[in-house]
């Protein structure tokens, strides 16, 4: 085990997670490893990266596990400051399947959070899909506690919406004296104990002239819709097209489940996911689940995530 040395590892690295995690890779993914793959032959990457690998995050720094010459094994540690605080995500742990069950992604693993520790991380997180089980036990044998699991949702091609049948649901632009309902459903939904790794940006989505404002010189075009039955507020949707950035789709929903509200919110507005560009659904996992499906949208990835709880790593 080494450090990740940037200047010569990363196509080998980029070789390992495709190798590793190819049958679950998505769209972002595959555009990450063509970008290590890319930057570890450019020359302005290689002179600008190590002078910016504690101010930026992205997976300029970690530990590698070698053979013979050949990258087996990896893990990377990126920074993110939120807060004023400094966070460590451990991120890309894989292992070569020849080389498994051999404590090379334990050992990878607590040399990352050691290294986080000695740059005095307030804290230390990471994210493992839901259905490894070997993982998820191994991060809690070093300490790990699991703090939310959440589900990336995409369109698919040849999205199709049902007819929509309102109902007793009535779907009405969002009214300003929802707000303070729809907030509290936000953060719910969206806790800030992750806000270091996607920030959220409510004030995008208040009311009033002045976010108006803010909304146009940022360039986002927002679009929200309320589901209401007799009267009382069922959920808020809401759309957000950016120019220069992936398209945002955020659910505002009460505890309770909806399921007819969620139906009547996507399908009284079928041309706004049509019309989407690399759209950005996150939720979390569980309750609201079928709704989603129902609706035609496609779950990508469930992600546990899970905070560094201050034991001794070993």
């Amino acid at each position: 085990m080494r450090p990740l040395n940037i200047m010569r590892d990363l196509p080998g690295v980029a070789d390992l997670i495709e190798l590793c995690f190819s049958t679950t890779l998505d769209r972002d993914g595959r555009s990450f490893i063509d970008m290590m793959r890319h930057s570890g032959h450019d020359s302005n990457f290689l002179n600008w990266a190590p002078r910016v690998i504690e101010t930026v995050s992205l997976p300029l720094s970690g530990f590698v596990w070698e053979y013979n010459g050949r990258v087996v094994g990896n893990v990377s540690l990126i920074p993110f400051v939120s807060h004023g605080k400094k966070v460590y995500l451990i991120a890309n742990v894989a292992t070569h399947p020849e080389f498994r069950r051999q404590g090379i992604a334990r050992l990878l693993t607590t040399a990352s959070i050691n290294r986080a520790r000695e740059k005095h991380a307030d804290s230390i997180w990471l994210q493992v899909r839901h259905d490894n089980d070997g993982a998820i036990q191994l991060y809690k044998d070093l300490g790990f506690e699991e703090r939310a699991t959440r589900t990336t949702w995409n369109v698919p091609p040849d999205f199709k919406l049902p007819p929509y049948q309102p109902g007793d649901i009535r779907i009405l632009p969002r009214n300003d004296k929802e707000w303070e309902s729809q907030k509290e459903w936000l953060a719910r939904a969206y806790p800030s104990t992750l806000d270091w790794y996607h920030p959220q940006q409510w004030n995008l989505l208040q009311p009033g002239i002045f976010y108006s404002i803010y909304r146009f010189l940022l360039d986002s075009r927002t679009t929200q819709f309320s589901a209401y039955r007799h009267g009382k507020l069922q959920g808020v949707l809401s759309y957000q097209r950016f120019n220069t950035q992936p398209d945002q789709l955020w659910a505002a929903l009460p505890e309770t489940p909806s399921l007819d509200a969620i139906t009547a919110l996507f399908s009284n507005n079928p041309n706004l996911l049509k019309r989407s560009r690399n759209l950005v659904f996150e939720y979390p996992s569980g309750s609201y689940d079928d709704a989603f499906q129902s609706v035609g949208l496609i779950p990508n990835r469930t992600l546990v995530w899970m905070k560094y709880a201050g034991k001794p790593a070993t």
